[in-house]
């Protein structure tokens, strides 16, 4: 979507009732805190209301300025009450945030030394402190950054004045410079809570800065006082990336130290915890990888009393418009979880959140989620829908004869909107049920009515995405009453009706357009708001204003007093309607006849004129009978099934077009998949090296980790002479160019020798990108056989396929210590199924 884009202050202002909505998930209207009591600190622990606290928590790095959204801008009040509703419902009850890292951009709080604060900017984080302290949750904020992000860093205090970046920790000026920014952060009073940032039990601690690598104790000391002065009942975290730092341990007016893991471990994380527990401080570990979250390493650190708090990286809740806001870390958390992998993630973080800090009463009821949108393709309803935090899926109702059932089996989830309804053509009304994890239903969308051929638009207005000719607008998280006259317009094209959402009793007026510069008002009605819901209900005073628009394309909506618009409904004409059947579709890829195709392939055909989506049917018959594999409402002209079909088959396949009118179906074509191999493939059998310094060529030690020597063992393939210390790991890593491919192996095969201190083996590789490992405990001297099946993705990498079409990269580690070692290896191969 485009950036919010900021008027000039000689623009008019339009002020929408963004705090919040009513169509927006539940929350108190008053932002009435119910955090009344600060967290203290008793030495090691930290304790609430005279009883120990301990936490899960999560990291949502962009409440205040958000990199996620097409370009850098403020996130949506939608966005910071659905991330922090979703923390709450796993039942975390600590949130980490960069909200405050904010510096050296044009939309930050602090743009630059010389331009001063910039009020605006502080909006959202004003909202989310308010927010979080609505529904219980507790905030550490960073108040600066080692890394120059988007939302800068602690650079942005020495590049003023010439220096290197070091000098944040020794230049007096500069530490002037970030005391007063800090002292007026911290002073600064949230104009929805009435409270000063210092007076806010909301926040529970302040920490120097995210990863700070060159702290000193008198840096830390001098810091720790002053901001001791200015939030005497807040507390104070520091801590550097991944290892624990002296100076922090060492100085007494740090409360809590703060160590971040990619990946970590129970015994890395408890012998850290009893570090830093013994030199009298509160251990947290503010970030570890989302994807390393599992009951196994979790459910011993709930037992660690030494462990008060865990905090993942990272979650990301919902996209104004529908699923889930993307992030290309490889740590995105989302609720419920996109795959296997996540929601195993998901539900541990849950279970070490009922074991450190268990939640009494049932949760809030979820939902409700916002119809965003109803499209046609093909004269078939394809709803998009704004989803609710907490909820585990979703179920699409259709009313008829004033009763609601359900238009699909089973539950949808938000990764499936936009979805296509084969099921149902002429006038729908649609809602969305949410539904929670224990099968609770939620409440329900507001419905949305369309006609047979009619498409729908939902705005919910905290965006400028989908409206035109607003260059003279500012949309402000603001609940103060707008000076003047606003306006808001859109461009669509074949416009019949509007419904304008308003709050305040403002002066309505609508106009239309054929061109978008000659306006003309038409007459619009006023009604008091009345939902089905009674979830959903607008504050005294507030109503509809509907008017009919007669096909113009272009209409707004201008207003002065009340609050104005809380939300936009526009119903136009299908913009390509059908009449008649689609056409025949054809089948690209197999392609017919093909052979020695892999697995499953990526099935595409070529578009068929008129179609609203397509079917396929995949057979080992030609008759297409007791299909394999079959897939509808495909919108797309590919499908990539899962699983895989078996190896050695002739199969038979077919796409069907389907619209409002009717069904086309293409010409069955067949393939033939590749046969299971029967002999082992070569990765590897060292004979190609004419010395050891070819040999160290090709297996590039890993700079990270410690001393690890490859050479050529006559006669015995490669030998790694190691020295284990303080990293704990050595490795080799040889990447295949062209990569290999090793298709339809059953696992690698390797002879391994070891002399030396006993180490853990590591085996290695990565297909099409995706990395898998596995370790063995020891290498004992023989053959070793590794099903491919025993591989797993590494706790910091992210998940993908096993595409073993693409054998790129195999690598050898070894891990423990500390002490001297050889392996040997040699005689690497892919061997076939027994």
């Amino acid at each position: 979507m485009r950036s919010l884009r900021w008027a000039s202050l000689a623009a008019v202002v339009l002020v929408l009732s963004l705090a919040p909505p009513a169509h927006a998930a539940p929350a108190p209207t008053d932002l009435t805190s119910l955090n009344t009591r600060f967290v203290t600190r008793s030495d090691s622990r930290l304790d609430l209301d005279g009883k120990p606290f301990r936490f899960a928590g999560t990291n949502i790095y962009w409440l205040g300025l958000d990199e996620n959204v097409g370009g850098v801008a403020y996130p949506t009040f939608f966005r910071i009450r659905d991330a922090l509703d979703t923390a709450k419902a796993m039942g975390m009850t600590v949130v980490r945030s960069h909200m405050l890292a904010s510096t050296g951009n044009p939309l930050s709080i602090l743009p630059s030394k010389e331009a001063g604060f910039n009020d605006e900017a502080f909006a959202t984080v004003d909202y989310a402190i308010a927010y979080a302290g609505s529904i219980g949750l507790r905030l550490i904020l960073p108040l600066t950054d080692e890394w120059s992000y988007y939302h800068g860093g602690h650079r942005d205090f020495t590049e003023p004045y010439g220096l290197p970046s070091e000098a944040f920790y020794t230049d007096e000026r500069v530490i002037a410079d970030y005391q007063a920014y800090a002292e007026h952060v911290m002073r600064r009073v949230n104009p929805l809570t009435g409270k000063a940032y210092n007076a806010d039990p909301t926040i529970m601690a302040w920490e120097f800065g995210n990863e700070l690598e060159g702290m000193t104790l008198d840096w830390i000391n001098r810091n720790a006082a002053a901001f001791r002065t200015w939030a005497p009942r807040q507390l104070i975290a520091a801590g550097r990336r991944f290892d624990l730092d002296p100076d922090t341990l060492a100085a007494p007016g740090v409360d809590i130290v703060d160590v971040h893991y990619y990946p970590p471990t129970a015994e890395r994380v408890g012998a850290d915890a009893a570090t830093v527990t013994g030199a009298g401080k509160v251990y947290i570990a503010g970030e570890y990888a989302s994807t390393a979250a599992t009951k196994e390493l979790l459910t011993p650190l709930a037992a660690d009393r030494n462990v008060t708090g865990l905090l993942s990286w990272s979650l990301f809740g919902h996209h104004d418009r529908g699923g889930f806001v993307q992030h290309d870390d490889g740590f995105t958390l989302h609720y419920p979880g996109d795959d296997e992998r996540m929601r195993a993630s998901v539900e541990a973080q849950i279970a070490f959140a009922e074991q450190v800090s268990p939640q009494s009463g049932r949760p809030a009821r979820v939902g409700p989620p916002l119809i965003t949108q109803v499209d046609k393709r093909g004269g078939l309803n394809e709803l998009r829908w704004r989803g609710a935090a907490g909820a585990a899926g979703y179920v699409v109702e259709r009313l008829r004869r004033g009763r609601w059932s359900a238009a699909h089996q089973g539950l949808l989830t938000d990764n499936q909107t936009p979805w296509i309804d084969p099921g149902a053509t002429g006038e729908i009304t649609y809602r969305v049920v949410p539904v929670d994890r224990d099968g609770r239903r939620g409440t329900a969308s507001e419905p949305v009515r369309v006609a047979r051929s009619q498409v729908a638009l939902v705005d919910p207005l905290q965006t400028t995405d989908l409206a035109g000719g607003h260059e003279n607008v500012t949309i402000t998280p603001a609940a103060a009453v707008a000076e003047g006259q606003a306006w808001m317009s859109w461009s669509r094209p074949g416009l019949q009706r509007v419904r304008f959402d308003v709050a305040g009793r403002p002066r309505i007026k609508v106009q239309v357009s054929d061109d978008g510069s000659a306006w003309r008002t038409v007459r619009h009605e006023t009604d008091t708001v009345r939902h089905e819901s009674a979830d959903v209900r607008h504050g005294s005073g507030d109503g509809e204003v509907t008017a009919e628009i007669g096909g113009a394309g272009h209409v707004r909506v201008l207003w002065s007093g009340g609050k104005g618009l809380t939300r936009a409904t526009l119903w136009s004409a299908d913009p390509a309607p059908v009449t008649a059947p689609p056409a025949a579709p054809a089948p690209l890829t197999p392609a017919p006849g093909a052979r020695d195709v892999l697995g499953t392939p990526a099935f595409t055909w070529s578009p068929a004129a008129g179609a609203g989506f397509y079917t396929l049917t995949v057979s080992e018959h030609a008759d297409l009978s007791d299909p394999v594999l079959s897939a509808t409402a495909i919108t797309g002209t590919e499908h990539r099934p899962s699983g895989e079909l078996e190896p050695g088959v002739t199969y038979y396949w077919r796409i069907t077009a389907v619209n409002a009118a009717g069904r086309t179906h293409g010409a069955v074509s067949s393939f033939a998949t590749r046969p299971l191999p029967t002999a082992p493939a070569v990765v590897d059998d060292f004979t190609g090296y004419a010395d050891s310094a070819q040999l160290a060529a090709a297996y590039a030690r890993n700079p990270g980790g410690d001393q690890i020597t490859p050479s050529l063992a006559p006669g015995q393939g490669m030998r790694l002479d190691y020295t284990l210390g303080g990293a704990g790991y050595a490795g080799v890593i040889r990447t295949f160019s062209p990569a290999l491919d090793v298709w339809g192996q059953h696992g690698l095969e390797l002879r391994l020798a070891q002399t030396g201190v006993p180490a853990k083996i590591t085996v290695q590789f990565v297909t099409g990108g995706v990395y898998f490992e596995h370790t063995l405990d020891a290498a004992p001297n023989g053959v070793v056989r590794i099903p491919f099946t025993a591989f797993d993705h590494p706790s910091w990498a992210g998940a993908g396929p096993l595409d073993l079409t693409r054998f790129e990269q195999l690598s050898f580690y070894v891990g423990g210590g500390p002490g001297t070692g050889a392996l040997t290896v040699d005689q690497v191969t892919a061997y076939p199924a027994p």
